[in-house]
């Protein structure tokens, strides 16, 4: 009979990944409930074991597609004796399940072959020239890649069809500073909030006023208002489309403990749109998030509009800066879902100055 209970990490890494945990406030944590109060359930610091028991490894870290708001994978970390000659590999978060063993999950591998997985290298910013060792990652775990390359191509129901963004390692965009598009100082990435195994996705970025400052309140973005300047060292948020002073506000209490705003208080951003899970209601958002992404002729805030579709029905929502992108959203989703099947939440304004400079990245 297999052993239910997780082994022990070994002191001196566990120390470490806890210390860092904690500082991140719950960086690398997806809350225990989606209630307006909680406290965060830490994955940095769990071992991976697969069903015959044997430990494959522990979480160090998490990669993370901020600008697409994908959660792309766990850095996980085994070998060597004392830090050394250690190897760290990403895994997709889809691989791995949560069996109920005490600080650990599960993925469904032996482990000769999981010691012989592809990976990308973190040490750097991962951008999309390495689309392909990315892709080879998600292939290898059995998982479907978010993104794809080829925006000709017909992939999996339910991918995302936006090219590969930047990732980087969840502990290097902590603490992070953030500004507006004046270029005025907002504060710094305080951490990411629900990174989500069974999704993939980021549902925002906790910024703080000061990066030493742990008290108070402080806000809540969502990634899309994001972007990285050229050394992806500094994050612009694109507060025309969301007002930084209106956006819910957040607030650690101690103890991993946390609450915030309601998102469905007046001046708040509205709640994410819900997608169906029939694989007809995939199919039709995937082709039409296929023919936006494949068009060069509207702009970055036409791309990142919302597209969901349930039970046939296609919903629209978001900015788009011209005549030209609303109309050509509508046609592609007219020609996935059908006449009488969309409704279009569309604001058409253009871009200012200001947006312009955001929309290419900005080197300081």
């Amino acid at each position: 009979m297999l052993s239910t209970r997780c082994p022990a990490l070994p002191s001196k890494p566990r120390s470490f990944l806890l210390a860092l945990a904690a500082l991140a406030c719950g960086l690398i944590a997806t809350p225990a409930s989606a209630q307006s109060t909680g406290k965060w359930n830490e994955v940095v610091g769990k071992k991976i074991i697969n069903r015959q028991g044997v430990t494959l490894g522990y979480v160090s870290d998490s990669a993370v597609d901020l600008e697409n708001g994908r959660y792309v994978g766990m850095l996980v970390t085994f070998g060597g004796f004392l830090g050394i000659g250690q190897r760290t590999i990403v895994v997709p978060p889809g691989a791995v399940v949560d069996e109920g063993t005490p600080g650990c999950l599960t993925l469904d591998m032996d482990e000769a072959r999981f010691r012989q997985a592809p990976t990308f290298r973190m040490s750097q910013t991962v951008g999309p020239p390495y689309a392909d060792q990315v892709k080879k990652v998600y292939n290898y775990f059995g998982q479907s890649p978010y993104f794809t390359t080829d925006i000709q191509s017909t992939p999996r129901a339910g991918e995302k069809l936006a090219q590969l963004g930047y990732i980087q390692q969840g502990s290097n965009i902590l603490r992070m500073p953030v500004e507006n598009l004046q270029g005025v100082a907002l504060g710094n990435v305080m951490g990411l909030r629900d990174l989500n195994r069974t999704t993939g996705l980021l549902g925002g970025v906790v910024i703080m006023p000061s990066a030493f400052d742990v008290a108070g309140d402080k806000k809540i973005v969502q990634p899309s208002d994001l972007r990285y300047n050229s050394r992806h060292d500094r994050l612009r948020l694109n507060d025309h489309q969301q007002t930084f002073a209106n956006a819910p506000d957040f607030t650690f209490t101690g103890g991993g403990h946390y609450s915030h705003d309601d998102p469905s208080r007046p001046g708040s951003p509205e709640a994410p749109l819900v997608q169906g899970n029939s694989a007809n209601d995939k199919r039709i958002t995937t082709q039409i998030n296929n023919a936006i992404q494949g068009d060069s002729t509207i702009s970055h805030y036409a791309k990142i509009v919302e597209v969901a579709t349930v039970k046939g029905q296609t919903t629209l929502r978001g900015r788009v800066q011209s005549v030209h992108g609303r109309d050509a959203i509508v046609g592609y989703a007219v020609a996935a879902a059908g006449k009488g099947h969309v409704t279009a939440i569309l604001e058409i304004r253009p871009m200012s100055g200001a947006e312009q400079a955001i929309d290419k990245p900005v080197a300081r």
